[in-house]
């Protein structure tokens, strides 16, 4: 591997720890602990003439974390529909951000083997969650849609992470700031923070990006690390 280079960045999803959800009064619950479909709405659901109305203190939350990470502000911010289908995903479109995000060109330093690392960050964003499917072993699935529409915050770095171990110090850091902040647990076992690396390899020296691959959804430090070494080799 000597001759080539790993090209790594990073997408975090952190759930916000606010009463109610993005868009919508419905609670938000422990999506593991909750009886299944009991916090919803008809938002949630995407019921006919059903608008949503923004969670103020979700962001308050998504401007802390975006100033924590050294982000600029931008002071007039745009919500648009992410249409895709899925049994999840009920609306059949997600509320996110895209043109203009909450945060821009933030950084974050760590440090990997004693060596300090800058990580550029592209975009802090918010957006909603989606629901949550169960595999059953006899090949049908089950949809919970208390998690649907839980105030969601995205943060994608810049492509400037070289390895395993650089992904899993950065991803450890931003857990320790979110909880540090009050606005996520930390939990990963029950996928309230999930890591979404995006993996490839050039040669030395280019500046062009090779072939991409994702892995999804990863909550666990330990899967992010091993994972991103093994794509890499």
């Amino acid at each position: 591997m000597a001759q080539y280079e790993a090209i790594i960045g990073l997408e975090i999803h952190a759930e916000l720890m606010t009463q109610s959800k993005m868009f919508t009064g419905a609670p938000v619950v422990d999506s593991v602990e909750a009886e299944p479909n009991t916090a919803v709405s008809p938002l949630c659901l995407g019921m006919p003439g059903t608008l949503p109305v923004i969670n103020k203190k979700a962001v308050e939350y998504a401007l802390r974390v975006a100033l924590a990470l050294n982000c600029e502000i931008n002071q007039h911010n745009i919500f648009a529909r992410k249409n895709y289908f899925y049994p999840d995903l009920p609306k059949g479109y997600q509320i996110s951000q895209y043109e203009q995000p909450i945060g821009v060109n933030g950084w974050l330093d760590v440090t990997v083997n004693g060596k300090m690392r800058r990580i550029r960050i592209r975009r802090v964003h918010m957006e909603e969650d989606t629901g949550k499917l169960t595999h059953m072993d006899d090949g049908t699935s089950l949809v919970d849609y208390n998690r649907a529409g839980v105030p969601l915050l995205e943060i994608v770095t810049e492509p400037d992470i070289h390895s395993g171990e650089e992904a899993r110090a950065y991803a450890m850091k931003i857990r320790q700031i979110l909880r540090y902040l009050g606005v996520n647990s930390g939990d990963m076992e029950k996928g309230v923070l999930r890591v979404e690396p995006n993996i490839s390899i050039r040669p030395s020296g280019s500046t062009e990006f090779g072939t991409r691959t994702e892995l999804k959804n990863l909550n666990s430090f330990r899967v992010l690390a091993d994972g991103t070494a093994y794509e890499i080799e």
